[in-house]
């Protein structure tokens, strides 16, 4: 009875541990529409830090001649996290694209019209052009990260290896054309693999090993 009772704790311990390393929820962690406009201004980018599973900014922009072509933002990667996708998934413009790129730092430094101030860049939208020479086609659903890092898609970038790990990053989303631009980008954030999460996924397997054999061995002697 005692040796049931500890399998049932150990069991109940790796179910909990089970729901620790589970996918965390999605959540938007800036709206224009309820938090009023981001930053406009490169040295003071809006300043947001992810958190884990999905973080969601959507806002809007309109072009040079009417005021607000461009959202600076911020985003925090915590220590022990990295980012792992950077996903266009809402366009809504009648300009076929718009344009966003990265600078690692908590503000933007150098010029933003010139691809050397980027550690990586991309046009984004229903029917967006980039440099790789692909006809134009959306990216509404695409995680740009792995595009912007490559050379032949934002040639005369810094570059940069994906996923981005923990730090602060100022991005850039830009309409150029005096259009209303409205994009919503998601970021997700998952944990760093470490040798204890590690364990104890090895523990719920062996747990549930353990138990199976318990109960195996249990009903070999009642066969007999």
């Amino acid at each position: 009875m005692h040796s049931a009772s500890v399998t049932k704790k150990s069991l109940f311990s790796a179910a909990v541990c089970a729901l620790l390393v589970a996918s965390p929820a999605k959540a938007i962690i800036f709206d224009e529409a309820v938090s009023g406009d981001l930053s406009n201004n490169k040295a003071t980018p809006t300043a947001l830090t992810l958190t884990p599973g999905s973080n969601s900014v959507i806002g809007t922009v309109n072009g040079f001649g009417n005021g607000d072509p461009q959202d600076w933002v911020s985003f925090t990667i915590p220590t022990g996290f990295v980012m792992t996708s950077y996903v266009n998934s809402k366009y809504n413009s009648t300009d076929p694209q718009g344009f966003t790129g990265f600078q690692v730092g908590s503000s933007f430094s150098g010029n933003e019209f010139l691809a050397p101030s980027y550690a990586g860049y991309a046009h984004f939208g229903t029917g967006a052009t980039n440099p790789d020479g692909t006809p134009p086609s959306s990216t509404v659903g695409v995680d740009l990260l792995p595009l912007m890092a490559d050379p032949s898609f934002a040639p005369g970038a810094i570059g940069f290896t994906p996923p981005l790990g923990a730090g602060t990053y100022t991005f850039l989303i830009q309409q150029g054309n005096d259009v209303t631009t409205g994009y919503q980008f998601d970021m997700t954030l998952r944990a760093v693999p470490e040798p204890g999460s590690s364990l104890c996924l090895l523990g719920i397997g062996v747990l549930v090993t353990f138990a199976l054999r318990r109960r195996l061995c249990y009903s070999d002697r009642r066969i007999r």
